[in-house]
């Protein structure tokens, strides 16, 4: 097998998710290419707990489709996650057997797994480290040894989890392991089914997730303050500030709430500093007022939404794609605020990069949407090599600017030069308030419209940034797949397959989702008699989005479904499949016409 997905489930303190990293990190010492996401009941306490590992020797586009492998720790809770771990005919179950249910009888409604092994998981466990906290260690011993995963690489990463505790754990565990392999060994899978070595000379990756990638790379852009208030999925980019930002020169500060955290980060934007904030749905509710100000007073600022199934507490856990409409409208008054998406932890980083040259060039605040997928789930990715990335600085005024300082001075292309306190000449005033080219106050609606224009006309080269566009596949094809966040893996997935079909298709993947690019839609949609705008999201919000913008072709349709109910490739194949034959049946109806 060249790629493997494997779904664990557990009780939260069954060690799932540590297996599961124990699992991604072997693959990544190995050299395989690998993702892994994790998933929590929203318990602040226990409750269950899940993750899936997907294994490949070619580069990773998505967590995978039906489980190749499924662990079920606990019957009750490996059903909970429902369609994020999907079984098939071809899945092997590997279950506790403890829950006392026998192989013909697993709950498992609707389907017959290829094979199934009741494993006496927790008694193996206690046998080698005297305790059933060693269950996860004795799955990983299982998986090696009926998948062929590199027991070096795990045994490594073991050794290295567990020194600080002692020899005498690291022993227990590596036991543990050797249970679980021996186990295998001795009930050897009916259809062996082995992992293909990694492909020679890929050269050296690393492991990180989305929250973190976003961090690291929102300091090489020159951020050296952080200003916000943990909250679920986002709070790792914040931890990542307290570790590092120090070794920097930079400051961060965890806030009393979400409007005291943007408010630091504005304030320290206005004082010259490039900085952000990080949040997801109901903390971008709270920074709402405070990002009008940003707005209106032209102060650069990153923020960043992890996105989370809502609305209100919602699904805090989970992943989904329906902040969009909050992101692009959530403010009073006319604003025009860009938002980007990345679609996967690997181009987290050059998305956050262009987020705070964004910011900085145009002055405004710019809104980063993740979701929980990405900014979580770990991925094995090839190193970044920061040197490519051009770092953007505010435009700052001269001497000559200085000497009668208009700090909202109506210029050519909207951006005017920007002071910050303590700037000898460059005292104006800063506020909520409509203003004049000075910064006075003004109840003019003559400025008014000036300055809405202003602003507006500033942004208006974004557009045609077609960098911020990943366009694949033949230009004048019928067919079309747009999708953008961390779908948009999946339909690249689905468009490589369909390719693969003979199908025709083209895909169109933006990290700038707002404002609308029209021209680049309305140049990508010319040929286009059918297609999928993908989405996880229950209105299809980013179809709704380009529908108010741009004339898609009616037969263009939403593919979209809620948070938490992944979509998979084969569904996006079918779809497009079905699509082409009605397009050739039309041919053939209007050819009969004739």
């Amino acid at each position: 097998m060249s790629d493997l997905v494997i779904g664990m489930a557990g009780s939260g303190g069954d060690g799932i998710v540590s297996a599961g990293e124990s699992l991604i990190s072997s693959a990544a010492y190995e050299g395989y290419y690998a993702m892994m996401t994790k998933s929590f009941g929203s318990q602040v306490r226990g409750g269950e707990s899940s993750c899936r590992v997907r294994l490949s020797t070619e580069r990773v586009l998505n967590p995978g489709g039906t489980l190749d492998v499924a662990v079920a720790l606990n019957w009750e809770d490996f059903l909970r996650f429902g369609a994020e771990l999907p079984v098939s005919g071809s899945t092997v179950v590997i279950y506790e057997s403890k829950t006392g249910v026998a192989p013909d009888k697993i709950p498992l409604v609707g389907v017959a797994p290829l094979e199934v092994f009741a494993v006496p998981i927790g008694d193996m466990a206690k046998q080698a480290a005297g305790s059933d906290k060693a269950k996860n260690t004795v799955v990983l011993g299982l998986i090696s040894g009926w998948f062929g995963i590199p027991r070096a690489g795990i045994l490594r990463g073991l050794a290295k989890k567990f020194a600080r505790k002692g020899e005498e754990l690291v022993k227990a565990n590596e036991k543990a392991f050797e249970l679980g392999e021996a186990f295998a060994r001795e009930h050897p899978l009916a259809t062996p089914r082995t992992l293909d070595p990694p492909t020679a000379g890929q050269g050296s990756k690393m492991l990180t997730d989305g929250n973190d990638m976003c961090a690291a790379a929102s300091v090489v852009a020159g951020c050296e303050f952080f200003g916000g208030y943990p909250i679920t999925p986002s709070t790792e980019i914040m931890q990542f500030y307290t570790r590092e930002i120090w070794k920097y020169g930079g400051a961060v500060i965890q806030a009393e709430d979400e409007i005291a955290g943007v408010g630091a980060a504005l304030g320290a934007s206005f004082a010259g500093t490039k900085s952000m904030t990080a949040t997801s749905g109901p903390g971008m509710s709270l920074k709402t007022e405070i990002l009008g100000l940003a707005t209106i007073a032209e102060i650069p600022l990153v923020v960043v939404n992890v996105q989370r199934g809502g609305p209100s507490t919602g699904l805090p856990t989970k992943p989904e794609q329906s902040d969009l409409f909050q992101a692009a409208f959530s403010a009073h008054g006319d604003v025009l605020r860009p938002v980007l998406a990345p679609t996967s932890v690997g181009d987290t980083f050059a998305v956050t990069v262009a987020a705070f040259n964004i910011a900085e060039h145009f002055q405004t605040p710019v809104i980063l949407l993740s979701d929980q997928e990405v900014a979580q789930r770990k991925e094995v990715v090839d190193l970044i090599d920061t040197s490519r990335f051009e770092i953007e600085e505010r435009r700052r005024p001269n001497a000559t600017e200085l000497e009668n300082y208009a700090r909202f001075r109506l210029t050519e292309d909207g951006i005017s030069p920007i002071s910050h306190p303590g700037m000898k000449g460059g005292n104006y005033q800063g506020a909520g308030i409509e203003h004049n080219e000075q910064g006075n106050p003004t109840a003019s609606g003559k400025i008014h419209e000036k300055m809405n224009e202003k602003r507006f006309k500033k942004l208006q080269p974004l557009k045609h940034r077609k960098d911020l566009f990943r366009v694949e596949g033949n230009p004048n094809a019928p067919l079309a797949l747009v999708s953008w966040g961390s779908i948009a893996g999946v339909a690249e997935e689905a468009y490589g397959r369909a390719r693969a079909e003979g199908l025709d298709v083209k895909l169109m993947v933006p990290w700038l989702v707002y404002p609308i690019a029209e021209e680049v839609f309305r140049d990508f949609f010319a040929s286009v008699k059918s297609g999928l705008v993908v989405e996880s999201s229950y209105q299809g919000q980013f179809y709704r989005l380009l529908r108010m913008f741009t004339d898609v072709p009616g037969c263009v349709r939403s593919f979209c479904r809620s948070g938490a109910n992944p979509i998979q490739p084969r569904e996006i194949v079918t779809a497009l499949r079905a699509a082409a034959v009605d397009l050739q049946h039309n041919v053939h109806q209007v050819a009969s016409q004739d």
